[in-house]
């Protein structure tokens, strides 16, 4: 017959196994619930399920077949954009998200077919059809806008090596196809509204391939421009970009809608709370049907490269910016 010294201590046993048996049970229900996705997770959340969607009602003009270099601005017009939302949370985690998107970059191979993906789904409610969106029809393992306002929105500055290696080899696929005609153009996947030349100037399947890949690359430059300039790079800010984009913005501010608003104040007291302001002139910004642009060249395209080199050289990451306003979509 057992003493009752060891009975009291089998009882302590018993109690201090069902505590451990019970904190073990705890903690698998909750670690799944409570436990991050990793940042590239996040990612492709955000890319395939983005929490903004607004519907074109007009289609794009024609394309110029040279396609010029929009300022501050992406050619190709979009309908799903990264929400507020999606981007605070991708704002808390910013060092570990930049770090998924340079190695995405780094994966990234454009002399490869681009990735199949399923078009763009909506949510079904009773009613029909809503306009929330269920899939992007975006891949997030390509070039995209919803990548690129990411990049931008978290001032990525850590991506353009990766930005530069990806327009050289666009620009290097591009040359190679225009030099031989055995050999194909890049085979890129569009994710926005893409209207080639009509008509008489139709394009054969082959020059439309050579449109798309040009896009990408005049895309790519683009946002190492909108990088730098919310990096507040001088050379650029005294560049002939910076003066067209702002002649641009200042006709845009004279309009009707924008005209008696010179601060967030002022659009506040109207109920103009939409109304986003330039992050370095403080115009207030409003829908432009035809962003500012510049003819593309060489020169150009030298430009834009040299400085995006230099930045990275030149900057220490301690001087590199992240910026409280989100770039406007």
């Amino acid at each position: 017959m057992p003493t009752p010294v060891a009975s009291a201590s089998f009882a302590r046993m018993i109690r201090a196994f069902l505590a451990l048996l019970v904190s073990a049970v705890v903690v698998h229900a909750f670690s799944d619930d409570t436990k991050q996705p990793s940042a590239n997770a996040l990612i492709d959340r955000v890319i395939t399920s983005p929490g903004s969607y607004s519907q074109m009602c007009d289609i794009p003009p024609p394309l110029s077949v040279k396609v010029p270099l929009p300022v501050y601005s992406l050619v190709l017009t979009r309908e799903v954009h990264v929400s507020e939302d999606d981007f605070a949370e991708l704002r808390d985690r910013r060092a570990e998200v930049v770090s998924a998107l340079v190695q995405r970059l780094a994966a990234l191979d454009l002399s490869k077919p681009a990735p199949p993906v399923e078009g763009m789904q909506f949510a079904e409610i009773k009613d029909g059809e809503s306009d929330k969106l269920e899939s992007s029809g975006v891949s997030p393992r390509y070039l995209s806008g919803l990548l690129f306002e990411i990049i931008v929105g978290l001032d990525a500055v850590e991506t353009l090596p990766e930005l530069l290696r990806l327009e050289e080899q666009m620009r290097s696929l591009l040359a190679a196809a225009d030099a031989d005609p055995n050999v194909a153009p890049p085979q890129v996947l569009v994710d926005g509204f893409l209207t080639p030349p009509q008509g008489d100037k139709k394009l054969k399947p082959r020059d439309e391939e050579f449109l798309k890949g040009r896009v990408f690359q005049r895309e790519l430059l683009s946002v190492m421009l909108q990088l730098l300039r919310r990096q507040h790079y001088q050379p650029l800010l005294d560049s002939d970009f910076e003066k067209t984009y702002v002649k641009a913005i200042k006709e845009r501010a004279k309009q009707e809608d924008l005209r008696d608003i010179k601060t967030p104040a002022d659009a506040k007291a109207k109920g103009d709370d939409w109304v986003k302001f330039d992050l370095i002139t403080k115009i207030p910004l409003g829908y432009m049907e035809k962003q500012p642009e510049v003819p593309f060249s060489r020169e150009v395209r030298e430009q834009i490269r040299g400085w995006a080199k230099a930045f990275t050289k030149d900057v220490p990451p301690e001087d590199w910016k992240v910026n409280d306003a989100l770039p406007p979509q």
